[in-house]
């Protein structure tokens, strides 16, 4: 990552909103007619390398209460003997989510593609399964073909994302963007039990990918769902697995390490995810909102990343009660498609990474 001022940027630094008519954070849900939840999108149990059932996992994660959650059991073991010896351990997991779902948790059943040379790569409500033994990890092709033509269990879209990119060495043939997947590929992990992946992150949106940002636990023990593991907050209109991968689709989605963390990034009019076409002569305006009602009153730093890995702006302040900030960046002169994430440091640590706003100006 590099660290450089933007020349095209005027800042309008920290606002704390002490005055009642300042737009917060449920303000602005409310006026989007969004609301907020948390989840973990990535888990295994003994259905892999893991440890318990599917739903002894969906079930302390709903107990200790996450929205959502995903059991991303690797697809390679599903036709291998594990520590759970189930007859058909995939469909097994189908029947668990079903009979865990309810009106304030939605569960979800996918699989980790995990190739020890290309990466890892959670699918979503898929019908089948694959792995890397079945597909080759020579090269992304015969993987990316498979999630092109991947079916959908009812009422769901098969969604994909990429997992702890960069772990392994070959990272998705260099994060080589395939535009075909555009509306399959949707997440990146940002955070994934202690590490943070922010520069591939950024690696993989400046080669073209629209991936929004996941925090994850990628557990394997028996401590699901723990506020010590990272997660994903997703703004989405009601809990429900389509209005969950709705947000997905649209990007508006964060990753935090905080189960408390609140952050709403919006480019002038549109919240995080939006592609825009701007005129040459109109500025963008980043808003970042920021809250944590746990958060200690510590150093805390705000971010304004772009394309190239370049901070624009920073702000330091201290505490995350009711944090907002606002960023003018004036007209660019290239026309290609630039994004723009906000980072949230607290105590000297990345604590949150937005999905991006992207622009491009004509």
């Amino acid at each position: 990552m590099t660290y450089h001022k933007h020349p095209d940027i005027s800042a309008q630094h920290l606002l704390l909103d002490t005055d009642p008519q300042a737009l917060t954070i449920p303000r602005l849900l409310d006026a989007h007619r969004l609301n907020l939840f948390y989840g973990d999108l990535h888990n295994h149990t003994g259905y892999s390398d893991g440890q318990g059932r599917p739903e002894d996992a969906l079930r302390q994660m709903r107990g200790r209460g996450l929205h959502f959650a995903a059991i991303t059991d690797h697809g390679e073991f599903f036709d291998r003997e594990t520590i759970i010896r189930d007859a058909d351990k995939w469909a097994a997991a189908a029947h668990q989510t079903r009979m865990l779902n309810d009106e304030h948790f939605v569960a979800i059943r996918g699989f980790e593609w995990s190739s020890p040379r290309q990466g890892h790569s959670n699918v979503w409500c898929s019908t089948e399964h694959t792995g890397y033994d079945k597909t080759g990890d020579e090269s992304m092709n015969r993987y990316y073909e498979w999630l092109k033509e991947a079916q959908a269990i009812d009422g769901a879209q098969v969604l994909a994302g990429f997992n702890h990119p960069g772990r392994e060495v070959v990272c998705f043939d260099g994060c080589t963007y395939e535009p075909k997947l555009d509306n399959r590929i949707v997440t990146a992990e940002c955070f994934n039990r202690g590490d943070d992946y922010g520069e591939v992150y950024f690696r993989a949106l400046d080669r073209g990918w629209h991936v929004g940002a996941i925090g994850v636990s990628d557990h394997h023990g028996v401590e699901w769902g723990s506020p010590e593991l990272p997660r994903a907050g997703v703004l989405a209109s009601v809990l429900t697995l389509p209005g969950l991968q709705a947000a997905l689709l649209a990007r508006q989605v964060f990753a935090t390490r905080s189960p408390t963390l609140a952050l709403l990034v919006a480019g002038n009019t549109s919240l995080m995810g939006a592609r825009l076409q701007l005129d040459s002569t109109e500025p963008l305006v980043i808003g970042a909102w920021c809250n944590d009602p746990a958060a200690t009153s510590d150093w805390t730093r705000l971010e304004l990343w772009t394309t190239g890995g370049t901070l624009i702006q920073t702000h330091e302040t201290r505490g995350l009660h009711e944090v907002s900030w606002r960023v003018t960046v004036r007209p660019l002169k290239s026309t290609a498609e630039h994004w723009f994430v906000v980072r949230v440091l607290h105590g000297g640590i990345a604590l949150a990474y937005s999905s991006p706003v992207w622009a491009r100006w004509q």
